[in-house]
Order: C-alpha cells, then structure tokens, then sequence
C-alpha cells in the first residue's frame, strides 16, 4: 500500500482521503465501543478490537500487552463487519471505463435523482472532460419513469462537459449537446434527442471514448473506481476479465491488465484482487498443444503473487463451447495441474454438463481440496448441488434477477439461496458486474435477505437468508471461494485487519434501508483506504 507519514488520527479520520492516499499503522490502535459482528464460526459480536502492524491482535480482550501503547478510537456504538468480497465481478473491464466514470449511476431511483448525480460529479471533473456511466445500471431503476434522460435534461445539469451513458455491453446510448457534437465529428450517429442506437453505432461510440484514453487516465479512472468500492464496504474481489467480443464487454488481456499490475507494482491498489484467467479455444488437447488454456497451464503459475495481487485460477469461460469436447479436455488439464477453476453455468442443461466434466476431471486428479465453483447456477437442482458438494466445490452467486434486464415485474428468481446454504455448499457472493449488473454489494444483500428486485417484487420467494447468512456470503464465503479464509473473511485473532465501519446498523435497519448502507471508514491490512467526510471519528 502506497503510504504517507503517519499524523494524528484525529485529523486522518475526520478527512476523505483519496483511495491510494492512506495511513500506514504504525502504533497499536484500538477500537472501542463498537458492535463488531466477527463472523467467526459463532457469528461473535465483539465490542472492542486491537489491530498492529495490519493484522487483528486481539478481539475482545483488554489484557492485551499493546493496549498501553495503542491510540484509541471510540466507535460510538457503529458496528462493524469485516471488508467485503465480491467473488465474482468484470473489476478490473470496470477500472478502465472512459472519461470520467459516474459509479454512482446506479443509486439513483428517479431520473431527476440521476440529474442531481451528474450534477454533483461535475463539480468534481475538469471542465471539458467527457462524464460517463457505462453499464451498471438500467432504465428500470428509474421507478416509474423506465427511460433515459432526455439531451435537453442533460444540457440543464453537464453545462460544461460532454456526457456519455452506454446501457450494458452494446448500448443503446445517450449524450448531451455538447458530447453529440464531439461523437457527430468523429463519424457517429447521434439522434436530435440525444440517443445512439444499440449495435454498431452505440459500440462505435463506445470505441472512440476508448481511443481517446490515455495511461494516466486509465491510472485515474482505476483508483476512482477502487475508491468507490471502497465508500461501499469492498476490500477485495475477484475479477474475470472479460470476452474478446466488441462493445463494452471487450477485454483485451495482453493489454488490460498492464494498469492494475502498474498499480500493483507501485503500492498503490486499495483493493485486493484475485485474478480469473478467462480463455476461448475451439479445441483443447493433451496438454502439449497450442491452445490458450494448455499454454497457459504449461506456462503460469497458480497462486503466483501476493495479498494484494494474485492468480486465484481459470474462469468464468474456459472454451468457447462449454458443453463439448473441448470443456472436458479443459477440465482434466485443469485437475491435472491443480488449478482451481470456476464455470460461466446459468442453466440448468449446463449444470448438468459441468457436473459431470468435473466428476471426469476429478477421476483424472482429485480437485477436492481446488475450491472448482459453478457461477451463476439460476436453476440448479439439489442432485447437482449435492454432486458438487460431494468433490468439495461450491457455487458463486449474483442478483441478475435485481433489475432482470428491464422486466421486473417477471418472477423468475433464483438462485435457490435457502436450498444451498440449507445444503452446506460454499456460497461466495457478488454481482457479475459492471457491465449489466450494479457493483454496490448491499444491493445483492438486500435480494438474498427480501427475495425482492429493484422494483419491490418478490422474485425469489422461499429462498431468501438471515442477514448474518447473506453477509457470511460476502465474507469468508467469497474468501472460501478462492483461498483466502484463513487470512481474511472474518475478524479474528491472527487475520488480516481489513474491516469496515459501517454508517447505520446492518442488524437493525429496515429492509429497504439495507441499500442505503455505505462505510464511513474503511481499513485494509489496518491502514485508512477510506473515510466519510461527513462522520468525524475521533482517535486519541
């Protein structure tokens, strides 16, 4: 972590600091007062916790040999849960999202809520600079309303700035006046009201905010984006890259990666990632041939890295057609290897294809201590389930029914939350976003613990979890997933102290307010990565 020289905490915790601008712990600190929910094997909640040198010294006990030494900060009754994991997320596609991304698109509820958004965030950019909000979001969220702003909306609140906001991967899009006449002389068709049709419009559009893009604003944009996370409670993730398909959904690995590992290598990443290596061949082979993923097993390493930064294993996609052949051959290479490995599987034909390509693989090679996962599984069944359980997987899941592309008031719902946690399967949660899905972690929690989507419909009924369950799938169950559990996931004795303070009760809230919940400060391995400037936490 990149570091300043440490002053008062008096005045860091009373300041927003930047994400990379941190305070690195030096002395003890303790922390007092608090209802810190541990997520240990109890579902403990603590009152006090003493932190050094960016791990957690004692919980709970004030005997301790450091507490002498240690500045004290006094919670004032917040509670606290440990920093949050999102197992599955295109983070680092997100990073690197042209102009001036506005993450906070997706909080808005009505389009003059979204105004007031734009309207804020432009006070934050320099004048002239291209705003965007590229996926994340859609129309729906706008209750009642369902549509896009209109241009003469945008002109009345960016007066000073392009702006640019792309629905999902291919659009359709809309600008203001000042970003249509920019997007019109480089060659795109831009509709009097402001819309940019879906397709090869919209992803030329798309294309050409890219190319614009320099490295420093690829660093830029990257830390904003951590920052944010870190304002919502997230400490870590675990990315998977993206598809060489064009639009926003385009990853490019032998080049997008090069800013986080810049980031990596100069301290400055307030986020912890886990890196899932995505790969398309047609065919795979016996391990000697030339296809991505034989190559990639011949020639990496599994784990290679460290806390901050690190090969968590294989996936989402691992071929192209991932019920053939070629997906089997994968899957014993993989077990071969011992790589952990997790597969794009939303149906439930492709559950039943997974589940038999990992029984073969584990015949090959036991893959019973790899943490191989299923993502998505929206329908799968307790055979399968109990199948996967059986090899010693588990399952990532996300709240694609949250906004359900538009159509909320469509009761599909799943995944069958309260089936497989009854079941004992290793759930990590997350959000598969930014392209479709929003990345606030309390929206996904708020779907586990109502069963209800954005518009307030019960979508998921008998499958909902209690508020600790929900919370564990985003703590140790995410950790679980790629084995960080004896490290972080929980607060506890001996772990790293990523944790999160967080501005009203998880425990006590309403179920609505469950989306309102933010950090007012965040610590990773104990050092500040964010505070709310509005809370002033005092430390003496």
């Amino acid at each position: 972590m990149f570091s300043i020289q440490r002053q008062n905490l008096t005045v860091l915790l009373s300041l927003s600091l930047w994400a990379g601008v941190v305070a690195a712990q030096q002395n003890p600190l303790l922390l007092t007062n608090g209802k810190i929910l541990t997520l240990d094997s109890e579902n403990s909640i603590a009152s006090s916790m003493l932190l050094y040198r960016g791990q957690i010294e004692a919980v709970d006990d004030l005997s301790h040999g450091l507490i002498r030494d240690a500045e004290v900060l006094d919670l004032e009754g917040r509670t606290v849960i440990p920093g949050m994991y999102d197992s599955h997320m295109h983070f680092i596609r997100g990073t690197l999202r042209p102009g001036y991304d506005m993450r906070r698109v997706e909080e808005a509820s009505s389009i003059a809520e979204l105004l007031e958004e734009i309207e804020d965030h432009s006070s934050q950019v320099p004048a002239g600079e291209f705003i965007t909000a590229i996926g994340g979001w859609d129309p729906i969220q706008f209750l009642g309303e369902n549509r896009f702003p209109t241009l003469d909306e945008l002109d009345s609140v960016a007066t000073e700035h392009p702006f640019y906001m792309h629905l999902r991967a291919n659009g359709p899009a809309v600008t203001n006046s000042l970003g249509k006449t920019i997007l019109e002389n480089a060659g795109i068709e831009v509709a009097e009201d402001g819309m940019i049709t879906t397709g090869e419009q919209a992803v030329a559009a798309f294309n050409y905010l890219k190319s614009q893009q320099t490295d420093e604003d690829r660093v830029r944009g990257a830390r904003d984006f951590m920052h944010y996370a870190n304002s919502l409670g997230l400490t870590a993730v675990r990315d998977h890259g993206g598809t060489p398909i064009a639009g926003a959904q385009l990853f490019e690995p032998y080049n997008d990666y090069d800013t986080m590992l810049d980031l990596w290598r100069n301290d400055l990443m307030s986020m912890r990632v886990r890196l899932g290596l995505m790969n398309s061949d047609e065919m795979v082979g016996d391990g000697t041939g030339n296809s991505g993923v034989e190559q990639r097993l011949r020639n990496n390493f599994m784990g290679l890295g460290d806390d901050m930064l690190k090969v968590s294993g294989l996936g989402e996609n691992n071929v192209r057609n991932a019920t053939g052949e070629a997906f089997v051959n994968m899957a014993k290479l993989a077990a071969q290897a011992g790589w952990s490995l997790e597969q794009h599987s939303s149906q439930l034909a492709q559950n039943e294809f997974h589940i038999a390509a990992f029984e073969a693989a584990n015949e090959v090679a036991s893959i019973e201590d790899l943490r191989w996962t299923l993502t998505h599984v929206q329908q799968i069944t307790p055979d399968i389930a109990q199948r996967l359980l059986n090899l010693g997987g588990g399952v990532t899941v996300q709240v694609h029914r949250y906004l359900n592309r538009g159509n909320v008031t469509n009761n599909q719902g799943g995944p069958p939350l309260r089936m497989l946690t009854d079941m004992g399967v290793p759930i990590g949660g997350g959000t598969d976003s930014t392209n479709a899905q929003p990345m606030n972690p309390w929206y996904s929690i708020y779907y586990m613990v109502t069963g209800k989507n954005v518009g307030g419909y019960e979508v998921n009924a008998g499958q909902q979890l209690t508020r600790m369950e929900a919370l564990r799938t985003y703590t140790m169950g995410s950790a679980w997933v790629t084995k960080d559990d004896e490290k972080f996931g929980s607060l506890e004795v001996g772990k790293l102290a990523d944790l999160v303070v967080l501005n009203e009760d998880y425990l006590e809230v309403s179920d609505s307010e469950i989306r309102d919940l933010s950090s007012v400060l965040t610590l990773l391995n104990g050092e500040i990565v964010y505070t709310d400037p509005s809370v002033n936490l005092m430390a003496h």
